[in-house]
């Protein structure tokens, strides 16, 4: 038997959407729209309000991976009780929207986890750890995280190689070999500059290692280990862009933290230098 954990149903339905048929994707709008009031409506009331069929919202829910109507409205129904039912008042000024933006992360910490695969998790440390090479990519809005995490993994003594360039990305990729490990930070998980990095990796025979917002994407159905993090629509109008950075950066923490332990000695004494350096470089 499947279980869900708490917070997991929401997650899951707001990873998923985008790659639902588009009128499946109303009714998944509605599931995360009326959570609070779900056990209340019929199948047919949530056709209603999403402008389709009975039929499709029975479908739709089959597409997200559940039996049918029944069961996701159970499960969301609980889910709501892990949600805070109370409106946030809207924040007024620089100050009250500067505040009010970690009260929204805050808020939203519990469920960017919560479609995060363990074992998925375990994996990809194993695997970055005892790699050769390793090539770590992000293009757009994901290029300055995937800048960040190489120097990050070679500051503790896992080196790791990043670049900008679209064409020198797909290059590398193709020059890896089955020992090696290709790192791709993308929040939709669709960028076609880097689905292209991650052909040329695959065809080299190398490990593919994930970071995406969206469980349902190319990129993870391309990959060895998908790591699947995200935050639900807290009034952020950016969704691609809150919703895969702010979650993103805390998994790279914890990756970084999770290589550290796996890397042992070689890590304490990666840190040990990388510190050495940065006092030198520190004015009175």
């Amino acid at each position: 038997m499947t279980e869900y954990a708490p917070g997991q149903i929401l997650a899951h339905i707001r990873s998923s959407r985008p790659a639902l048929l588009p009128a499946e994707q109303a009714v998944a709008a509605v599931f995360l729209s009326h959570t609070q009031k779900i056990i209340e409506l019929s199948s047919q009331q949530v056709a209603e309000l999403a402008g389709a069929s009975r039929t499709t919202v029975v479908r739709a829910c089959q597409s997200l991976g559940y039996s049918g109507y029944q069961q996701l409205r159970v499960l969301l129904a609980r889910d709501a009780g892990y949600a805070s039912p109370e409106p946030r008042a809207k924040a007024i000024g620089a100050p009250g929207m500067v505040a009010d933006a970690f009260v929204q992360v805050g808020n939203a910490v519990t469920s960017m986890a919560a479609l995060l695969d363990p074992d998925a998790v375990t994996g990809a440390v194993q695997a970055m750890a005892g790699a050769g090479r390793m090539l770590v990519v992000g293009n757009g809005l994901s290029a300055p995280l995937a800048a960040d995490m190489a120097a990050r993994l070679s500051a503790i003594g896992r080196p790791a190689e990043s670049s900008l360039d679209v064409i020198g990305q797909q290059i590398a990729a193709r020059l890896l070999t089955p020992e090696d490990v290709l790192l791709i930070i993308s929040g939709s998980g669709a960028n076609s500059s880097t689905l292209r990095v991650a052909k040329a990796a695959l065809d080299a025979h190398a490990t593919l290692v994930v970071i995406t917002a969206f469980a349902r994407s190319p990129l993870s159905a391309m990959a060895d280990f998908s790591l699947v993090v995200g935050m639900g629509d807290l009034s952020f109008r950016e969704e691609v862009t809150v919703t895969s950075r702010i979650p993103q950066t805390i998994l790279m923490e914890g990756l970084i933290a999770a290589l550290t332990e796996e890397l042992g000695e070689k890590a304490a004494a990666a840190k040990a230098l990388a510190l050495e350096i940065i006092s030198e470089n520190l004015d009175e």
